[in-house]
């Protein structure tokens, strides 16, 4: 009775019907939900993440040289020692300029370019 229930109250409130009282995946919405339908789904099953998941994890999302504070630097543990020397050779038109400029040691560069962005110039 609480599946029959729960099935009217979902077709009220979402105008989609329900093909099953199982715990199955929803098809997508039409035309322009569909993006939307589909980054939520891919959230639901972890396939995307957070900031704060991939700092909890170990992982950095990407930092842009030209606009980063000194603290989102510092999140890589490998510009530790090198946020204040970065900020203060803003602005870049590479990553690889860190190098260039001599202000990030190359192997460092090497380990960390996939986490740089540059933009804004």
């Amino acid at each position: 009775m609480r599946k029959v229930i729960l099935a009217a109250a979902l077709m009220v409130l979402g105008g989609t019907a329900v093909a099953s009282a199982q715990d199955t995946p929803a098809t997508p919405p039409k035309a322009d939900s569909a993006a939307k339908w589909s980054h939520d789904s891919a959230m639901k099953q972890g396939a995307m993440k957070s900031d704060t998941a991939m700092k909890q994890a170990g992982q950095v999302a990407s930092v842009n040289l030209n606009t980063a504070t000194q603290a989102q630097l510092e999140a890589i543990p490998a510009l530790k020692p090198y946020a204040d020397k970065i900020i203060k050779g803003r602005p870049y038109k590479s990553v690889d300029q860190l190098a260039d400029k001599n202000i990030v040691p190359k192997d460092v560069l090497g380990s960390t370019k996939s986490q740089l962005t540059v933009s804004n110039y």
